[in-house]
C-alpha cells in the first residue's frame, strides 16, 4: 500500500498539468452538487426513493421484491442507477447528494477513462493531456455529472466497455471485461437494448476477423453475455407480449403498465420510415444547435460542447477516416470510435431524440473534437494555442452562467424548496396535508423527503388513473394531492405553490403562513 501511495505521488509530481486539469474538472462537478440544481427532478426523487425502499425493505414502492427493472410511475424506470446508489444512501442517508453521487462518480471515472483511451488512441502523452482538458471543461459532461437520471450512467459504462475492447487488441482476456460491462449496460437505459447488441456484435466480428480473439474465447464471451443479459431479455419479452411477472428469491422481473421504451422508440410503432426521417432531422438539429431545449440537458448558447466544437469534430472525422484509410495508426482504435459513432447515429433513427436519449454519441464526438484539435495544433501551433484560449474562455463563461444564473432558471423546474415545505408541514401539523398539483408527481417528493415505509404507502395509496403509463396518486396516508378548497373547518395543513398566493381565500386568515422559495405552507392556528 505504501509503495502504491509513493507511486501515485510520483505520477502526480511528474504530470502536474494533468492533475490540475482533473482536479479542476472534479471541482466543477462536485461544487454545490446537492443544491445546484436546487430541489429534485421527479425522476431523481423516484429512483432515489425506490433505491431507499429496496435497500431497507427489500421492495420498491410498487411492492416488487428486488426488481431488475423498476415499475416506477407504471411505465418503468431502469434499475441499475438505483442499485448503484444504495451504498451512498446507506452512508449518507436519502438526500439529493446521495442520489446524485452515482452521476458524479461516473463523471469522474469517465474523465479518467477518456484520458486513458485518448492516450492509447492517439499514441501521445500530449494528446492525453488535450483530451483531459476538453473532457474536464465539456458542458454536457459537467451537467450530466451533477444530477441523477438513470440514463446518465450509460455513456460512461459504454466508454469503459470500449476501453476494455481496445485493451483486448493486445490481450484477449480484456474481452471478458467488455462483455461484462456491455451486458451490465442493458440494465442502465432502454436505448442500450439497440446499441449494445449491435455494437458488441460488430466489435466481436472485428476482433475475430483480425485474429485478436480465438473462437473459443468468443464462445465463452457469448455464453457470459447471454447469462448476464437473460433477465433483461425476459423483461422485454414479458412486457412486449404482456406475459406474467416472474418472481424469484434473487430477483423479480415485473410487468409494467405500459413499456416506456416502446413509447420512445419507433421500432414498436407504425410508419417506421417516416418516424426515422423525423428522428434524424431532430438529431441533426440537435447536433448543429447544441441543445434540445431542455434546461437540465444544456444551457444556451454553450450546448453540449460549445459553439466552436462542431468544426473541430468535422475536421477530426476527416482526419480519423484518413488515418484509417492510410493505416497511419493501428486500425483498431479509430475503427472502434467510428463504429461507436455509426451505431449511435443509427440509434437516433429509432429514438425520439433528446440529449439524454442519445447521450451515447457524445463520447465519440468528443474523441473527434480531440482529433480535430490535435490536427490543427500540429499544422499551426499558434492556432492550437488560440483554440485552447477560446475553449477556456467559453468554459469560464459557462461556469459563470451555471453557478450564477442557472440556479434561478432550473430551481422552479426541479421544484426547489418543495421538500422543505413538505418536511415543515409534516412536522408542524397532525392532520391531513393537502398538496398542490403544481408539481409533477408530488407524491414521490413526499415519499423521498419523509422516507415513508413502502409498506405503508402500498396499504394506503389511491391512484387517479390506475393502470396508465404515468399513474397519478390522489392520496396516501395523510397526504392528499390536488388543488383543494382551503377551509379552516377541517384543521388540515396545505402546501401551495407561491403563484397561488394571490388567490388565497379569506379563510387563510385562520392559518399561519410560512413561505419558502417557491412553495408556501399553511398551518391551522389553534
Amino acid at each position: 500500500m505504501w509503495s502504491s501511495l509513493i507511486g501515485g505521488y510520483n505520477y502526480c509530481r511528474n504530470n502536474p498539468w494533468l492533475v490540475v486539469l482533473f482536479l479542476s474538472g472534479a471541482a466543477i462537478r462536485i461544487l454545490y452538487i446537492g443544491s445546484i440544481p436546487g430541489g429534485l427532478n421527479q425522476d431523481e426523487a423516484s429512483i432515489g426513493y425506490d433505491a431507499f425502499a429496496i435497500l431497507h425493505y427489500g421492495i420498491d414502492r410498487n411492492g416488487i421484491h428486488l426488481p431488475i427493472h423498476l415499475i416506477s410511475w407504471g411505465s418503468g424506470q431502469n434499475a441499475l442507477y438505483a442499485y448503484l446508489s444504495m451504498p451512498f444512501i446507506l452512508v449518507f442517508g436519502l438526500t439529493p447528494f446521495s442520489v446524485r453521487a452515482v452521476s458524479l462518480l461516473m463523471g469522474l471515472l469517465g474523465m479518467i477513462v477518456f484520458y486513458l483511451f485518448s492516450k492509447a488512441l492517439f499514441k501521445s502523452k500530449s494528446a492525453g493531456l488535450a483530451a483531459m482538458f476538453l473532457i474536464a471543461i465539456n458542458p454536457w459532461h459537467i451537467m450530466m455529472s451533477r444530477w441523477a437520471l438513470e440514463s446518465n450512467v450509460l455513456p460512461t459504462l459504454i466508454l469503459i466497455a470500449a476501453y476494455c475492447a481496445l485493451k483486448s487488441f493486445q490481450s484477449p482476456k480484456w474481452s471478458y471485461g467488455f462483455t461484462v460491462i456491455a451486458a451490465l449496460s442493458l440494465y442502465a437505459y432502454g436505448t442500450a437494448y439497440f446499441f449494445i447488441p449491435v455494437f458488441a456484435l460488430a466489435v466481436a466480428a472485428f476482433l475475430l476477423y483480425n485474429r485478436m480473439l480465438t473462437l473459443r474465447t468468443a464462445v465463452w464471451n457469448v455464453v457470459l453475455f447471454v447469462l448476464l443479459a437473460l433477465p433483461i431479455l425476459l423483461f422485454i419479452i414479458i412486457n412486449h407480449w404482456k406475459l406474467q411477472s416472474i418472481v424469484t428469491l434473487l430477483f423479480s422481473i415485473p410487468k409494467l403498465t405500459t413499456p416506456r421504451v416502446e413509447e420512445i422508440s419507433s421500432l414498436f410503432g407504425g410508419h417506421l420510415w417516416a418516424a426515422a426521417g423525423a428522428n434524424f432531422r431532430n438529431f441533426i438539429s440537435l447536433i448543429v444547435s447544441g441543445t434540445d431545449g431542455l434546461p437540465w440537458n444544456a444551457i444556451s448558447p454553450y450546448g453540449y460542447a460549445y459553439p466552436i466544437a462542431l468544426p473541430f469534430a468535422v475536421v477530426g472525422l476527416i482526419l480519423m477516416l484518413q488515418s484509417l484509410w492510410n493505416k497511419e495508426r493501428a486500425s483498431g482504435p479509430p475503427f472502434l470510435i467510428l463504429l461507436w459513432l455509426i451505431v449511435s447515429v443509427l440509434m437516433s433513427l429509432i429514438t425520439d431524440v433528446n440529449i439524454n436519449r442519445i447521450n451515447v454519441i457524445f463520447y465519440p464526438l468528443l474523441f473527434l473534437i480531440v482529433e480535430g484539435f490535435l490536427g490543427l495544433a500540429r499544422k499551426v501551433k499558434a492556432a492550437g494555442v488560440a483554440s485552447t484560449a477560446l475553449f477556456s474562455i467559453f468554459f469560464v463563461l459557462f461556469a459563470t452562467a451555471y453557478f450564477r444564473d442557472y440556479p434561478q432558471r432550473i430551481g422552479p423546474a426541479f421544484y426547489e424548496s418543495f421538500g422543505e415545505a413538505v418536511q415543515y408541514a409534516s412536522i408542524e401539523s397532525k392532520g391531513k396535508i393537502y398538496v398542490t398539483d403544481q408539481v409533477n408527481m408530488p407524491y414521490i417528493h413526499v415519499l423521498f423527503y419523509e422516507k415513508v415505509n413502502p409498506h405503508d404507502f402500498i396499504k394506503t395509496v389511491k391512484y387517479m388513473n390506475p393502470g396508465h403509463a404515468f399513474q397519478k396518486v390522489s392520496s396516501f396516508g395523510r397526504y392528499v394531492f390536488g388543488r383543494p378548497d382551503i377551509t379552516s373547518k377541517e384543521k388540515a395543513a396545505y402546501i401551495i405553490w407561491n403563484g397561488e398566493l394571490q388567490s388565497l381565500p379569506a379563510e387563510s386568515e385562520h392559518f399561519s403562513i410560512t413561505k419558502f422559495t417557491n412553495y408556501t405552507v399553511l398551518i391551522p392556528e389553534g
